[in-house]
């Protein structure tokens, strides 16, 4: 009898003690370790649990990135492995919105400069805008534009971009501008026969023809002078 007592008694602690391991080994298992493009349920659970929140959301990023890309991650890739090559593109992702935006401070000071060299030599000005209708419902805004030549030589062409907005300067409409018909050395031309056809279906068109010459503001972004000795100055793209 009493052997048999020994005995359920030194085979339950047995199984306490294996049990007490394994709950030890369970709970001390790294989620890191497992492998990122073959997670269980179980597993995503159990990270999703213990991994913190940005780390989920870069797993979740790492994941997204190698489903819509064409490079397939390498076979056996850890959770762990995962994050770090999640963090060195991140990083990578924003050295290089750093450098880009420094180009485009960069490359907006330059026009900015090249704007204020272009304002010595000519100014552009939006004078007048009508609104006309042709056959078959056509319409047509059309613009006058006054250039003054300030400078000593005579202008052959100019080429930019005619900016016009509301009173409170959001944008109507952004429209690509040449103008070849030449202006004297200090004279000024206006371009009459000018304009832009309506796009009846187009909310920007419809806006322009809508309201009313008082009620817009406009500029004119030079981005060439062609001057009739042969001579160019323009602005960076």
């Amino acid at each position: 009898m009493n052997n048999n007592l020994s005995c359920q008694s030194h085979l339950s602690r047995g199984v306490f003690l294996s049990l007490a391991v394994f709950i030890f080994l369970v709970g001390c298992s790294d989620p890191k370790s497992y492998e990122a493009t073959k997670l269980t349920e179980d597993q995503r659970k159990e990270l999703g649990q213990k991994l913190t929140a940005d780390e989920g959301k870069k797993l979740a990023g790492w994941m997204m990135r190698h489903a819509l890309g064409r490079n397939e991650p390498p076979v056996g890739t850890t959770v762990a492995q995962a994050l770090k090559e999640q963090d060195e593109w991140l990083a990578k992702q924003k050295e290089e919105a750093a450098k880009a935006d420094e180009l485009r401070k960069k490359v907006e000071a330059e026009r900015k400069a090249k704007q204020e060299e272009f304002a010595k030599l000519l100014s552009a000005v939006l004078i007048t805008k009508r609104n006309k209708e042709g056959e078959y419902s056509r319409r047509f805004i059309a613009l006058e534009i006054a250039y003054e030549n300030k400078s000593d030589k005579d202008i052959l062409g100019v080429k930019g971009i005619l900016k016009i907005t509301d009173i409170f300067g959001d944008k109507i409409l952004n429209i690509r501008w040449s103008y070849d018909g030449g202006v004297l050395a200090k004279q000024t031309a206006i371009e009459k026969k000018a304009g832009v056809d309506v796009n009846q279906f187009k909310d920007s068109d419809m806006k322009l023809w809508n309201t009313e010459f008082d009620k817009l503001k406009s500029t004119f972004e030079i981005s060439t002078i062609i001057f009739k000795d042969g001579t160019t100055v323009s602005a960076p793209e």
